[in-house]
């Protein structure tokens, strides 16, 4: 199974780090001297957001937001494409269609598989 990750634009990840190094000054001088523990917990999530967004900036690798799986996808266009295929071989063989039709019908879905 193929997974592609999928992480967020330069652009996304530098107004993140942005946000994150504001809220980072922001926690060291409003939050921590009024809040105490929660100005602690407010400074370190923003320090999380700011590294985490600084490294997809600076790197080509860059922590992904989500992952997709490929392959389930793939396989279920292939599978459909073989079905129409399938079926229409099964019209021809059955003698519903005639020759001319079957080329036509299978040269239609070979132009929107492919």
């Amino acid at each position: 199974m193929r997974k592609i990750r999928v992480k967020p634009s330069k652009g996304q990840s530098f107004l993140g780090l942005l946000i994150g190094i504001i809220f980072i000054v922001l926690g060291f001088t409003i939050v921590i001297p009024k809040a105490g523990l929660f100005g602690l917990l407010w400074t370190a999530i923003a320090l999380m957001i700011a590294i985490i967004n600084g490294y997809n900036v600076f790197s080509d690798r860059g922590v992904s937001n989500y992952e997709v799986n490929v392959e389930k996808y793939i396989t279920r266009e292939k599978e459909d494409f073989e079905v129409k295929l399938s079926k229409l071989n099964k019209l021809k063989n059955d003698g519903v269609i005639t020759d001319s039709e079957f080329q036509k019908q299978k040269e239609k879905i070979f132009n929107r598989d492919m």
